[in-house]
This record gives C-alpha cells, structure tokens and sequence, in this order.
C-alpha cells in the first residue's frame, strides 16, 4: 500500500481526487473530476525530490513543492517517459517499451530528445536529398531519381486514416521485421503524398501558406484521387468529421454535428497542382546561390 502522505492537498486546484496512483518514488497519477465537468482528468504531479531532471520537470506547472502535468497538455509525455525509463532502469514493469514511449514523446518535443532522423533509406530507393516540412515528416529526393513524403511512425499511426495508411510503402527491412516492432517510416510517391498530407494539415494549420499550397493541394486529391474526395466531403457534409460531437453520441449525449463548408474539398482552378511551397523556396534559394 503506498503512502500519499507527502503529496499535498490538490483539491482546490484540481477538485475532489478520485484516484491517485505512485508510479515512481516522488511522482504520482491522479484522477481528479470537478462538479461541471463531464469526464475526469489525468494529471502526474511530480515533486521536487523525485529522481526526474529539473529540466525536465521544467515543462510542468509549478506550485508549492511540485510540479503538475496534465494529461490534456502534451506535455505530460515528458514525464511519462521519465516514469518509464525510470521503471526500465529499476527492472519494473513497462506498459510498452521504452523506445515507443520516447519516440511518440520526441514527435512533439524534439528539443528534449532530438529531431527524428531523416531515413537513410526508402521504398523508392536511397535518401540523397531532403527538405523538413516537420519534425519526422520530410520530402525526399532519392538515388533513383524519385521524390517521395517520408511520414515517421508517431505520426502515421496517429493521424493518418486507414485510407491513407494503405497507400503508404514500407522498406523491405520493415517488411520482414513488421513495422509495428521497428518503427518506421511510410513513404508516399509524389502523385499520392496529396492525401496523407491533406490529413496532417489538421493538426498543423501553420503549413497553409509556409508549407503547402492548400488551394493547390485540394487540386492534386481531385486529380489523384476523387473517390477519396467524395468520400472526405461526404463524411463532412453529414457531420462525420466532428470527432467531438460523436463522442458525445456515444457517451448519450445528444448535439448537433459542427459542419463547416470550409473543410470541403473544392476545385481552385488558378491554383495549380504545385502544392509544395518549401521545396519551391529551397529551389529558388539554391538558384541564386549559384
């Protein structure tokens, strides 16, 4: 039975703690649920004599004696894979291995645990070239003459649909070895990579305009492939894409679907299909230094 003498009262910060759980010495998992909230929330508080790096417990929110990292801010992931390499160095027990709980964590911390590494091979041959539209998503020129989007593993198995995860190809290494134990890239040749780019962009808004010509992308999917359009804009004009009102369908609560005519898929015909803008701007930077 562990001891919770030393963790504080967090109640007025929190609300009434319904679990609380020490995962390592000094670090603690809690549950915590206010009055008008719907679901209760996770958070790790952390205190100052817990064997994790200052830096580390710098990303959390400082109060008195610790600090306290919620589950709804990604960085919580830091801690977590502090828990873990702590538990792995102590011959405990791990929910996952380690190096997936730091590859997923490095997705969005790169100064924490470094930039992912470009992929020295592809499917479509050897990396000779590359540009970095995101941490662990790159566009590669390859040996054999052939552009490809590298999409690391964090980010394909989290944010792309199986539609798009189908389309992707894997090394022959990955292949043999199974991908979900390597961790590896999925590339896309050039005239598909319009799809699992046009997915990423959902949670990367600062790509319209920098990244990727969004009007000009919308015209390579209706060129590439219309039945995935049609599919997209289907699932939008019913309301399908709201993610939050289904899980509140699902949880018994009824509310109307966010539709938004924005997210449909049109044709821009000025637009072109040239839809990547930082391969563009290499381009033209690598011209006038010559």
């Amino acid at each position: 039975m562990c001891d919770f003498k030393e963790l504080p009262d967090l109640e007025n910060e929190l609300g009434p703690i319904a679990e609380k759980e020490q995962v390592c010495p000094g670090i603690y998992l809690l549950s915590a649920k206010e009055e008008d909230e719907l679901l209760p929330r996770d958070y790790y508080a952390v205190m100052e004599e817990s064997p994790i790096p200052l830096k580390a417990k710098s990303y959390g929110r400082k109060l008195s004696g610790l600090w306290l990292f919620s589950t709804d801010d990604e960085t919580y992931q830091i801690i977590k894979f502090e828990v873990a390499k702590y538990r792995a160095q102590n011959n405990l027990s791990l929910d996952e291995p380690l190096r997936v709980t730091a590859f997923f964590a490095a997705q969005s911390f790169p100064d924490y645990f470094g930039a992912f590494p470009v992929s020295l091979c592809t499917s479509r041959g050897c990396t000779i070239r590359h540009w970095v539209l995101d941490n662990g998503v790159y566009w590669i020129e390859t040996d054999q003459c052939e552009e490809v989007l590298a999409v690391c593993y964090p980010v394909w198995s989290s944010e792309l649909s199986n539609v798009a995860e189908k389309l992707g190809e894997q090394t022959e290494y990955d292949k043999a070895h199974n991908i979900e134990n390597t961790l590896g890239y999925i590339f896309f040749p050039m005239k598909i990579s319009c799809i699992p780019l046009y997915e990423m962009m959902r949670a990367r808004s600062e790509w319209a305009g920098l990244v990727i010509d969004k009007q000009a992308l919308m015209n390579a999917l209706w060129d590439a492939a219309p039945e995935y359009v049609c599919l997209i804009n289907h699932q939008e004009q019913s309301g399908k894409n709201d993610l939050f009102s289904a899980l509140l369908t699902e949880l018994g609560i009824e509310v109307e679907p966010n539709i938004s005519l924005d997210n449909v898929i049109t044709i821009f015909p000025d637009a072109g299909k040239d839809f990547l803008l930082l391969k563009k701007d290499m381009t033209i930077c690598q011209s006038r230094a010559d």
